[in-house]
């Protein structure tokens, strides 16, 4: 984890203004999620960025716009992620940036931005999951999904405050 820096959200907005410049008309939003878009708060220095699309949008045009611009194809939607995942790195496994392209207004997008939304709002409950990040990397190491699990009750309960 790395502590909290001031220059992720201009980073995210030159992201956001490239992606801009070229998207396809399907794609409605593009919003900076995750612990990198919560001032206060240490993260990951890996932005998290999450694509709207609109419910008719044709994935492969998705997918040619993003990989064109310079995004890995991470992975297709499963039973655990509602997004389809691509990631930017500056050489293999040093990954800066991760895509998440999501139908615009469903309930995984509107879970997005609850939570960033309501930690950018809530010092004591931003605290709070700060903490947990921190217990859950001292506890699991690099164990993603160990990680990724511990942290979804916290989530859950304070997305829909």
């Amino acid at each position: 984890m790395a502590k909290y820096s001031p220059h992720w959200e201009p980073a995210f907005n030159k992201v956001r203004a490239v992606l801009n410049a070229s998207k396809p008309r399907n794609v409605q939003a593009i919003e900076h999620i995750g612990s990198t878009a919560v001032p206060g708060l240490d993260a990951k220095p890996i932005m998290d960025i999450a694509i709207g699309t609109a419910e008719n949008a044709d994935p492969d045009e998705i997918h040619t716009w993003l990989t064109r611009e310079g995004f890995l194809y991470r992975g297709e939607t499963d039973a655990i992620r509602p997004d389809t995942m691509y990631g930017f790195e500056i050489e293999p496994h040093i990954r800066l940036v991760n895509v998440h392209v999501i139908t615009y207004g469903d309930t995984a997008w509107e879970h997005y931005l609850s939570f960033r939304n309501h930690l950018r709002g809530n010092p004591s409950d931003r605290e709070a999951y700060q903490e947990l990040k921190e217990l859950l990397v001292q506890q699991n190491g690099s164990n993603r999904s160990t990680y990724l699990n511990g942290k979804t009750d916290f989530i859950t309960l304070r997305r829909n405050r």
